[in-house]
């Protein structure tokens, strides 16, 4: 029998049935190919959150805000309180619109400040005109690059193409090549694998200490070849397991972790030590 390993899920959220008419329709979209537009109608509560995790044996998820055109699914102050209120559950990552300028640079410093905030979260595609986003090698983004930086936490960045109708040429990897020699003591995380560029992915996480690939909202079945013999040798130290839920459920990407037949060190790594490493946790 394997060995249980209690997970650290790199990317999660808690949404309310109050933010269901918040969602744009370009989001619907992927909850119906996802089959789980039903659960984003419902709602969430944290007690809901907390029994699926046991169920599932995952540890502690990072509780990401999310924010798209102004609409606020779960604001930063409500993720922040949660993490203080569930210490050994939840750990807190913001989000900020980095064409806020000093506003979104402060903001940070807050959520660091009062909520031990563990990480950034960028959506690229959130912040340009619906058809054009703004790769994360913009000049606008340094600044929240540099704070990051300083208060010592991570900067986890969606990569890949979106599942919602949005920009995906700006979710490049290979747009972090810039950001990673420009700020080489930023810790950073492409989320979402990549794909369908995740061979850049890979390779920058092989490339650089300082890149990881995270992989939430990718169930483990459906990892790409190449991908699963990376997180299996060569890259098995630079792999954060996530699972975007409510998009994906703890206990389907855990078992299709345990479906992956990795040895024991590889699959801890994967399932948890990466992201202690990572966060800082």
């Amino acid at each position: 029998m394997s060995e249980k390993v209690l997970a650290i899920d790199a990317w999660a959220t808690l949404l309310t049935k109050e933010t269901a008419s918040l969602w744009p329709e370009p989001f619907w979209h992927i909850f119906r190919r996802y089959k789980v537009d039903h659960i984003f109608q419902k709602g969430q509560t944290v007690e809901g959150i907390l029994r699926e995790m046991e169920e599932a044996g995952v540890e502690k998820i990072i509780l990401s805000s999310f924010v798209f055109e102004g609409k606020t699914m779960l604001s930063n102050d409500e993720a922040g309180r949660l993490s203080l209120r569930y210490p050994d559950k939840f750990a807190f990552a913001c989000t900020v619109d980095p064409r806020d300028a000093m506003k979104a640079y402060r903001e940070v410093e807050r959520c660091v400040k009062e909520y031990e905030c563990k990480a950034l979260r960028l959506e690229p595609y959130a912040y340009g005109n619906g058809k054009v986003g703004v790769p994360p090698n913009d000049k606008m983004y340094y600044p929240l690059y540099a704070k990051c930086i300083e208060l010592d936490i991570a900067v986890v960045v969606q990569v890949g193409h979106t599942g919602p109708l949005l920009p995906s040429e700006c979710g490049r990897p290979i747009y972090l090549d810039e950001v990673a020699l420009t700020f080489p003591e930023l810790r950073i995380a492409g989320a979402h694998l990549g794909q369908p560029w995740h061979e850049e992915m890979m390779i920058l996480a092989w490339k650089f200490p300082n890149i990881y690939v995270e992989t939430s909202a990718r169930p483990p079945k459906f990892w790409p070849d190449s991908f699963k013999e990376f997180v299996s040798t060569f890259g098995q130290d630079k792999v954060l397991w996530g699972t975007d839920y409510p998009l994906l459920a703890f206990k389907r990407c855990v078992d299709e972790v345990e479906e992956l037949n990795l040895n024991s060190k590889a699959k801890k790594k994967l399932l948890r030590d990466n992201a202690i490493r990572f966060f800082k946790l």
